[in-house]
């Protein structure tokens, strides 16, 4: 939890945070934003833990985006938390069913440790946010989505690749660019980050 506090900025309350978070996702000018809202809200319902429950989800993909959940990583100024967010939950949507078993329990480790939490509850969750994830969003949306996600994973030093396990985005990665993982290159990464689109195509 300490983690997610030092990579969106907030010192103490994590509920007070979550809950304030899911609102702006919720308002925010962005359909693909807004859907990604209520996931969380109903993440929070159905799990009856409070808001912190949505923290737990937001967690889960950042992992799978390349976020080690370790003190330290921090995202630069002026990059949207809201992007970051979607590109989570997108990261779970593309990554959690394509990984390896051994590879997900590596996952749920991390993130039981954490976020003090059993094994059972985040393997629920992350299913959970993939199943609704997928019921939510339109083919546009998805289309967003991936962009988001490729974005926000090169900040950490990974690749659509990595999470998708896909041989066509690795041949495009390969043909294409590549993701260096410096420090001075990551800035650049966090920089390249993109604002979502207003719900009028702008």
């Amino acid at each position: 939890m300490t983690t997610l506090g030092q990579l969106y900025g907030f010192a103490s309350s994590a509920a007070q945070f979550a809950v304030e978070h899911i609102d702006k996702l919720k308002s925010a000018d962005n359909l693909l934003a807004n859907k990604c809202g209520l996931l969380l809200e109903q993440a929070v319902a159905g799990w009856g833990m409070g808001s912190e429950t949505a923290l737990l989800v937001i967690g889960i993909g950042q992992h799978l985006l390349g976020n080690p959940l370790t003190a330290g990583v921090v995202m630069t100024p002026g990059v949207n938390a809201v992007v970051v967010t979607c590109a989570a939950l997108g990261a779970i949507h593309y990554g959690w069913k394509a990984m390896s078993d051994e590879d997900r329990e590596m996952l749920v480790t991390a993130v039981g440790s954490a976020f003090a939490v059993g094994a059972e509850l985040i393997r629920s969750i992350a299913s959970f946010a993939y199943d609704k994830l997928k019921a939510l969003m339109s083919a546009e949306n998805m289309a967003e989505l991936r962009k988001l996600v490729a974005d926000v994973a090169g900040a950490f030093g990974t690749r659509l690749s990595e999470i998708t396990r896909k041989l066509s985005d690795r041949i495009v990665e390969r043909s294409s660019y590549a993701i260096a993982t410096a420090g001075g290159a990551a800035s650049a990464a966090w920089a390249r980050v993109p604002a979502l689109r207003r719900k009028d195509g702008s």
